[in-house]
C-alpha cells in the first residue's frame, strides 16, 4: 500500500485518504503491527534482496498463519516521511517472543523513538499475550505472572525511560481488568501511557467458517454496541485515576478479515459509527480499526491486486465513511464530550449522540438502522431542544441548523453510499478523493416552542451541527481538502496509440521480429 518492495514510494491515494481525515480531525493516527510484531526483525543494513519488508512463513499456531517479517530502516523512514505530508501519529509494534534475547527489541525501540520522534505515540509492549500459550508461540501455561515477568525484563533491556508503552493488549483468555488486578498498572506505572485491549464482536477465525448471515442483525443493534464497550468503562475509568490513556488498540467488524456480506455493507458504516461515539462515551481515548491484505472484508480502503495499481482504482470500504463521520463529530478541538442519549427510551434500532465541547452543546449524531421495507416506511423525526422546559436552564435552541447525511439505498448497500451527497464511487474507482457536490442541509428550527425537528432516513446516519463555529472546527465545509497528485502512481510508463494509426497499421505479420515488450528481456 506504501511502498514498492525495493524503492520506497508513498501512494498518493494513500495520502488523499489520510488527508480527509485530518481535514476534519486535525491529525490521524496509526498503528503498525499486530500478530507479525511478536517475530519482526529490524535489518538494520537492509534485507538480501533490498526489499523494504520479506516475509517468511510463520511456525506458531495461530488461526492467520502469521508470517515471519524482516523490515528495514526504509519503513521507519517512509512513516516519518508521511508525518511530514499529513498528520500522522504513529503506534509501533515491538518483538516480544524472544524477549530481546537477541537485541533486536532493542534496536527496534531505538531507531523507532529516534527516527518518528515526537510523531511517536506508544510502544505497543506485546500483542494479544494471553493467546501466545493457545498459539504455540509460548509455553502452554502461559499465565499473566509469566507475562508480567518477562514485560520486566523486556522494559530492564529496552531503551525506555519515560512512560511510553501501551498494553498490556489483551484480546481473548484475559481480562484486561484482571492483568490490571495482578498489578500491571501499579507495577509499570512510569513507563506505561496507554491502557489497551483488543476485541472484535465475533471470530471468523474458527473452522468451519462462520455462517454470516444470522449474525447480520447484530449488527444493526444499538444494544449490541453498548454491550461491546460498557464492558471496558470501569477499566478506562482505573486507567484515567492513574493518570493514563484508555484505548481500544484493534477492533472491527470480526476477527480474521471479517464477515462477507456484513463488514462490506453499509451496516458496517452504521454500526462503526455508533461503535466509536460509544467508545468516545466510554472514556477511550482512541479506536483503531484493524487493516488486512486483500482476502478480508473489513478494509476501511484497499489498494487493487497486485501490479494493477493506477488512478481510480482503490475500493473505499462502507467502514471508511463511518471513519470520516466521527472525526466530524468529534471535531478538532481536542476536547469533545459525548453523552449516550439512549433516546426513545433506548431503542434497539435508533441511537443517539449529544457531543459538548467546552461544556457547550456543539453537535448531535444521530442513527437510524431500519431497513424500510417500503420507501420513507421506517423514517424518524428527532425533535430536540437546548434548555428551556423543565430543564430550569436558558432556552437555547438555535434558529436553524446544518445537517450531513450518510446514506445508502440499504444496509446491504456495497456501493452508492454518499456522505453529504459525495462518494467515493464503486468498488475499485477511487483514488481518496470525495467525488460530487457537497450537499449540506439547512433545517430551520421552531421559534414558537423553541424545538428542532431532524429527519433521520431509515437507514442513515444525521450529523446535527448546532452551530456554524462546530461546522467549521470539524473541516465539514471543506470541499477543497489537501490532495496529492496521482500522475505518479507507479515506476512504469503507460504507452499510447493512434487509434486511428493502429487500425490502418498491419504490423509486421509475424515476421522479422526486432524485439519484445516482455518486462527484464534484453532483446
Amino acid at each position: 500500500m506504501l511502498t514498492f518492495p525495493n524503492c520506497p514510494v508513498i501512494r498518493p491515494e494513500f495520502l488523499n485518504y489520510c488527508a480527509l481525515l485530518e481535514a476534519r480531525a486535525g491529525g490521524i493516527t496509526i498503528r503498525v503491527g499486530g500478530n507479525t510484531q511478536d517475530k519482526a526483525t529490524l535489518n538494520v543494513d537492509g534485507n538480501p534482496n533490498n526489499h523494504t519488508i520479506e516475509k517468511y512463513k510463520g511456525t506458531d499456531a495461530a488461526p492467520t498463519d502469521t508470517p515471519e517479517v524482516h523490515f528495514t530502516l526504509d519503513l521507519l523512514d517512509t512513516m516519518a516521511e508521511i508525518s511530514t505530508l499529513v498528520n500522522a501519529e504513529w503506534f509501533f509494534g515491538i518483538p516480544f517472543l524472544k524477549t530481546n534475547s537477541d537485541g533486536n527489541a532493542a534496536l527496534v525501540v531505538q531507531y523507532t523513538k529516534s527516527i518518528l520522534g515526537d510523531k511517536l505515540l506508544g510502544l505497543q509492549l506485546a500483542n494479544e499475550p494471553d493467546l501466545y500459550g493457545k498459539h504455540l508461540k509460548k509455553w502452554e501455561t502461559y499465565s499473566i505472572t509469566d507475562f508480567k515477568n518477562e514485560t520486566t525484563y523486556m522494559i530492564q533491556n529496552l531503551p525506555i525511560q519515560d512512560a511510553i508503552i501501551a498494553g498490556p493488549s489483551v484480546c481473548c483468555e484475559w481480562t484486561v481488568g484482571e492483568v490490571l488486578d495482578a498489578g500491571y498498572l501499579t507495577q509499570f506505572q512510569s513507563y506505561i501511557d496507554y491502557v489497551d485491549v483488543m476485541h472484535y464482536p465475533d471470530n471468523n477465525c474458527a473452522s468451519p467458517k462462520v455462517d454470516p448471515q444470522p449474525l447480520f442483525q447484530n449488527y444493526l443493534s444499538h444494544a449490541q454496541v453498548q454491550g461491546l464497550a460498557n464492558p471496558y468503562f470501569a477499566t478506562a475509568n482505573t486507567a484515567v485515576a492513574a493518570g493514563k490513556k484508555f484505548m481500544m488498540m484493534e477492533t472491527n467488524t470480526a476477527s480474521c478479515g471479517g464477515f462477507a456480506g456484513i463488514s462490506d455493507s453499509f451496516a458496517s458504516a452504521l454500526w462503526a459509527t455508533d461503535y466509536a461515539m460509544q467508545m468516545a462515551y466510554g472514556n477511550f481515548t482512541y479506536g483503531l480499526l484493524h487493516f488486512g491484505g486483500q482476502n478480508v472484508y473489513y478494509n476501511p480502503f484497499t489498494p487493487p491486486p497486485t501490479n494493477m495499481t493506477s488512478v481510480r482504482k482503490w475500493n473505499t470500504g462502507p467502514i471508511f465513511y463511518a471513519q470520516l463521520v466521527a472525526a466530524e463529530a468529534l471535531g478538532k478541538s481536542g476536547n469533545a464530550r459525548v453523552i449516550d442519549l439512549y433516546i426513545d427510551s433506548n431503542a434497539d434500532h435508533r441511537a443517539g449522540y449529544a457531543i459538548y465541547e467546552n461544556g457547550v452543546a456543539s453537535r448531535l449524531l444521530l442513527v437510524n438502522y431500519v431497513q424500510p421495507t417500503t420507501p420513507n416506511a421506517n423514517d424518524y423525526v428527532a425533535t430536540f431542544a437546548i434548555g428551556g422546559g423543565q430543564t430550569g436552564l436558558a432556552a437555547v435552541t438555535p434558529a436553524s441548523v446544518k445537517v450531513k447525511y450518510l446514506r445508502a439505498d440499504s444496509v446491504n448497500s456495497k456501493d452508492n453510499i454518499t456522505w453529504a451527497g459525495q462518494t467515493f464511487g464503486s468498488q475499485f474507482m477511487s483514488d481518496g478523493r470525495l467525488q460530487g457536490d457537497l450537499d449540506i442541509v439547512t433545517i430551520e428550527c421552531n421559534a414558537s416552542d423553541g424545538t428542532c425537528n431532524i429527519p433521520v432516513p431509515g437507514p442513515s446516519v444525521a450529523l446535527v451541527f448546532l452551530t456554524d463555529a462546530a461546522l467549521q472546527n470539524s473541516g465539514a465545509e471543506d470541499t477543497e481538502p489537501l490532495t496529492f497528485a496521482t500522475t505518479t502512481t507507479t515506476a512504469r510508463i503507460a504507452a499510447t496509440i493512434d487509434q486511428a494509426v493502429l487500425e490502418t497499421s498491419n504490423g509486421r505479420s509475424g515476421s522479422d521480429p526486432l524485439g519484445t515488450t516482455s518486462e527484464s528481456s534484453s532483446q
